[in-house]
């Protein structure tokens, strides 16, 4: 027959009594340990929510139209994020030293005050803080009526101070909303970090539509002042023919009649008559050049180059017609005139032929006639533009006249000595201005010749 099994001991009082004590600690603590994972699950799902709503703001209020605008919607937006009833934005302005509240949110009119003087020095750190900390802020801001608030300063990318924001509640909202964590300080720092950032760009775009405002107000300025002068100029040539018309139809009548005087009683005058005449004969051809030294300067006045619509000009073929043009007169001076290879620019071609030619006749001109004109004609490139000059052995300048030949009548010599009218050099002048360059003179002095140089832009 097989063993016979013994009964099994049964637990003792004691012992039941200590499983239980265990087993109730165990479901204690499983308690205790669910509600701190839900109390953390809570914590999450709030910071969650709460950055999800910082997210949003950053791309809700980006687009926004103004900044009164943009200002409302951060507010609004602190409120949901912070679960606090006030909130209050405000902007910094150095030329005041003051704060301007931009945004309020659950404060009445006589609570929030449009500034406030409050320095900057209370906001050295980026990171928030909460009111209760600061006892000399929070009197500075008891107009508000805040308890307590979570306080973060605005900055710019560049760390420059933009304004502060304040969310927080009043002694009466705490029966309904819970005491502020300490803990809120950094997402409400991050939070204020974006709306730092977006009112820095909100002003720098508005800074940029002002600039771009003002410069179209600029450019329609200057269009209408263009067409004004397009006009002007229009009127002064149609000026300058009309004037040029009426002068010379009395000076060819008066021109006719000395002229029909020297071929029929010059011989039967007497010889102080006869200089009389020719004196009236020169002064009337003096003034027919004038006139048309007048006319060509009001027309170069009057007209607008384009460098870009401009032929390419073979600047020795220039040269080489103004030479033959002017043969005769070189002849008789018996001047001698050496040129360098000259470069082919963008150019008026009518405009460099009378350039040149003004520049050698001068030379000749104002060369005495006991000496023979050396005329050099030397280029040589600047950059992209070249640099011409004309050199002489004339009678020079000094050097306080050399800024004032080109100015129209500006003459040096009375016209009984070297003959002109002073507008040659004011023609030269404008037309090497209508090609975008300049020309000026130079002179050891008097007696010494003198160099006229150019610039004109290259191809």
């Amino acid at each position: 027959m097989g063993a016979q099994k013994s009964p099994a001991r049964k637990p003792s009082y004691e012992e039941l009594e200590t499983w239980c004590r265990e087993l109730q600690s165990k479901v204690t603590k499983g308690i205790v340990l669910q509600q701190e994972l839900i109390s953390i699950k809570d914590e999450l799902d709030q910071e969650l929510n709460r950055f999800r709503l910082i997210q949003e703001f950053g791309e809700v209020g980006m687009f926004r139209e103004s900044i009164r605008d943009f200002a409302t919607i951060a507010t609004e937006y602190f409120i949901q994020a912070f679960e606090q009833p006030h909130c209050l934005l405000s902007e910094y302005r150095p030329e005041d030293d003051r704060l301007f509240v931009l945004s309020t949110f659950g404060f009445s009119g006589a609570e929030a005050p449009s500034s406030f003087e409050i320095s900057p020095s209370h906001f050295r750190g980026r990171e928030g803080f909460l009111l209760s900390q600061r006892p000399t802020l929070q009197q500075q801001l008891s107009g508000l009526c805040l308890e307590d608030a979570l306080i973060a300063p605005l900055f710019a990318p560049d760390g420059a101070f933009l304004g502060v924001v304040a969310c927080g509640q009043k002694l009466e909202d705490q029966r309904f909303y819970n005491p502020i964590d300490p803990k809120d300080r950094y997402a409400f720092t991050v939070m204020a970090t974006k709306v730092g950032y977006l009112l820095h760009n909100f002003r720098v775009n508005e800074q940029l539509k002002k600039e771009i405002e003002e410069r179209k107000k600029v450019e329609k300025m200057l269009e209408s002042k263009a067409e004004d002068l397009l006009r002007s100029n229009a009127e002064l040539e149609q000026f300058a023919y009309v004037v040029s018309h009426d002068l010379k139809a009395p000076l060819r009548n008066a021109m006719g009649f000395a002229r029909l005087l020297k071929a029929k009683h010059q011989e039967g005058l007497p010889s102080q008559a006869q200089g009389f005449l020719n004196v009236i004969w020169q002064e009337l051809n003096r003034f027919s050049t004038i006139i048309d030294d007048l006319l060509a300067y009001a027309r170069l006045s009057s007209s607008q180059l384009s460098t870009e619509a401009l032929p390419l000009v073979d600047l020795n073929q220039v040269v080489e017609r103004v030479i033959a043009r002017n043969s005769f007169t070189i002849e008789q001076r018996k001047a001698s005139i050496h040129c360098q290879p000259l470069p082919t620019l963008p150019a008026h071609t009518a405009q460099m032929e009378q350039l040149f030619q003004n520049l050698i006749l001068n030379a000749i001109k104002f060369t005495p006639n006991e000496r023979t004109p050396e005329i050099h004609i030397l280029v040589r490139p600047e950059g992209a533009s070249y640099c011409f000059s004309i050199q002489d052995n004339g009678i020079g300048i000094d050097k306080e006249s050399q800024n004032q030949i080109f100015g129209l009548f500006q003459r040096l010599h009375a016209s009984n000595h070297y003959e002109g009218n002073g507008l040659g050099l004011s023609i030269c002048k404008k037309i090497v201005e209508q090609h975008k360059g300049k020309i000026w003179a130079q002179s050891q002095g008097k007696g010494k010749g003198a160099v006229f140089s150019f610039i004109l832009p290259g191809k």
